[in-house]
């Protein structure tokens, strides 16, 4: 890990009324977009608001209707770090659904291949936001978890229910090592949900 001693926060009173006055903007946009859609946009033909509707249509459909493009929809959405839901109890609903075991954890690792790169970027691309957002003491507490265990907190919180999801992007903020963010993350995703077929499987037998 990259780690510089030297690399501190400016957690002054001015910057956090900063942040939080722009964190209160950004969530007053957004709802302001909400209510204007809700209101006006919903029932309008402008091309590019059919276009999205459509496209969330579709991908909800997907997903309701279990095919193997909701599994890639599921997995690749709910493994974001700002969307929580619970990324096992969603393949579990999957592997009711019958698909081949080895295509169904195939397909739900590419979509969390995708959105735990994203989550990596994120946090790497805007660490100086992050870096804002989040104190001192937890900051240096998870970098403390991190430096002790290494690879081996990666593993765990990927081979166990734990929310891989955030540490994902924490560890982007942190500029960790890529080959072995993948690595361990892979590993642990791919022991997690064998195992879960074969418990399902022995249950169901």
């Amino acid at each position: 890990m990259d780690f510089s001693p030297d690399v501190m926060f400016d957690y002054n009173l001015k910057e956090k009324r900063r942040f939080a006055y722009t964190t209160f903007a950004v969530l007053g946009l957004i709802l302001i977009i909400a209510i204007l859609y809700i209101l006006v946009l919903q029932n309008t033909d402008i091309a590019l608001i059919t276009a999205i509707k459509k496209g969330i249509l579709h991908i909800i459909n997907n997903i309701k209707d279990k095919t193997l493009l909701g599994v890639f929809y599921a997995s690749s959405i709910g493994g974001l770090f700002f969307v929580t839901i619970s990324l096992e109890a969603v393949f579990l609903t999957f592997l009711k659904a019958g698909f081949p075991p080895a295509v169904l954890v195939g397909m739900y690792l590419f979509g969390l291949t995708i959105s735990y790169t994203i989550n990596y970027y994120l946090g790497m691309r805007l660490a100086s936001l992050s870096q804002k957002a989040i104190t001192p003491q937890k900051f240096y507490k998870i970098k403390g978890v991190l430096n002790k265990y290494g690879v081996m907190a990666i593993f765990f919180f990927n081979v166990l229910p734990l929310p891989s999801q955030p540490l994902s992007a924490i560890l982007g903020v942190f500029k960790y090592n890529k080959a072995k963010f993948y690595a361990f993350f892979l590993l642990g995703q791919t022991i997690k949900y064998s195992v879960m077929v074969l418990a399902a499987h022995f249950i169901g037998a």
